[in-house]
């Protein structure tokens, strides 16, 4: 029987230790212990982007409503091109629904693949809200109806009046009459962070 000479053995467990680091590929951050994971917001803890994240989680992943709003968090196309899943969102009247907000996915992406997708769902929520931050964060404590507004109450505005009409409708008590599921969905997430 041949023996294996332990000279070629010691290259082998060398680079077997190193993880081939030699090519290239490192050891670094590799672990035994299940990665820590955080909320995308800073200074937000987990738990409480978590509770958001499920109060603002409002249908099965497949809903698809008659003003196309999609899946879960019921994003429309002018949200979804605003973090790179649609391009091109304009307004048209889709199945008698007039001022319907339409968009171009971005390729790969289809309206099939983003509702069979909860991460693709996940994953366009979060960069909503995290892009919505600057916007809205200047009407933080501002007082709404006698409640004084946090960021995550704002960023449910937002979600459905977009970043720009988070303004009105904080400094404006009709624009809140007229548009009651935005005033509702203000209520759901205030005081949440």
């Amino acid at each position: 029987m041949r023996t294996m000479n332990p000279l070629i053995l010691l290259p082998v467990g060398i680079f077997a230790f190193l993880g081939g680091a030699v090519f290239g590929r490192s050891r670094r951050g590799l672990s035994m212990t299940v990665p820590k994971k955080g909320s995308p917001i800073d200074g937000v803890p987990l738990l409480k982007w978590e509770r958001f994240v499920t109060v603002m989680a409002v249908a099965p992943k497949q809903r698809r409503t008659p003003r196309c709003r999609l899946g879960t968090f019921g994003m429309d196309a002018r949200r979804l091109a605003d973090v790179g899943f649609m391009v091109a969102p304009r307004k048209s009247t889709v199945g008698g629904e007039a001022g319907v907000w339409i968009g171009d996915w971005t390729r790969p992406l289809t309206t099939e693949k983003f509702l069979g997708s909860m991460p693709a769902q996940y994953t366009a929520f979060k960069r909503s809200m995290v892009r919505m931050i600057p916007k809205v964060a200047g009407f933080v404590g501002a007082e709404v109806d006698g409640a004084k507004c946090s960021l995550s109450g704002l960023l449910g505005v937002g979600h459905l009046a977009g970043e720009a009409g988070v303004e009105s409708w904080v400094k404006d008590p009709d624009v809140r009459k007229r548009f009651k599921s935005t005033t509702s969905n203000f209520v759901r997430t205030n005081g949440i962070f």
